[in-house]
Order: C-alpha cells, then sequence, then structure tokens
C-alpha cells in the first residue's frame, strides 16, 4: 500500500535519518518528509518511530544491508 517515494522514505528512516536530512537527501522540504512519514504510518497503524522500523524490518518491507 505504500507508494515509491513512501518506501524511499521509510528506507532513509530505518537508517536513522531525521526528516530534515531526508529532505536533504531528496531534495524535498522536511515538511513534505513529516507528512510522508505520517502517511506512511496511517497506512501501516503505527503510532511511533520505533514501531515503524521493526514493522518495515519484520515485514521485509526494507533490507538492513
Amino acid at each position: 500500500p505504500l507508494s515509491t517515494r513512501e518506501l524511499e522514505v521509510l528506507h532513509l528512516i530505518v537508517a536513522g535519518q531525521s526528516n530534515k536530512e531526508i529532505a536533504h537527501a531528496l531534495g524535498l522540504s522536511a515538511n513534505t518528509i513529516a507528512v510522508h512519514r505520517a502517511n506512511i504510518m496511517d497506512a501501516l497503524g503505527i503510532h511511533n518511530t520505533a514501531e515503524l522500523v521493526v514493522h518495515a524490518i519484520r515485514h521485509g518491507l526494507v533490507s538492513l544491508s
């Protein structure tokens, strides 16, 4: 249910990057990244970043390599 951009943002979140760092890497605003993060969390029914990272890894949405 996640878009290509949302998966890209999710990968960077899992890598430990802040919204500002992700925004810089993708050439977007930090507010846009915050919206992507909120949309990802809403789509997955997750309420905090730690849960998001665990869910992404457990369900194969991102890899650690």
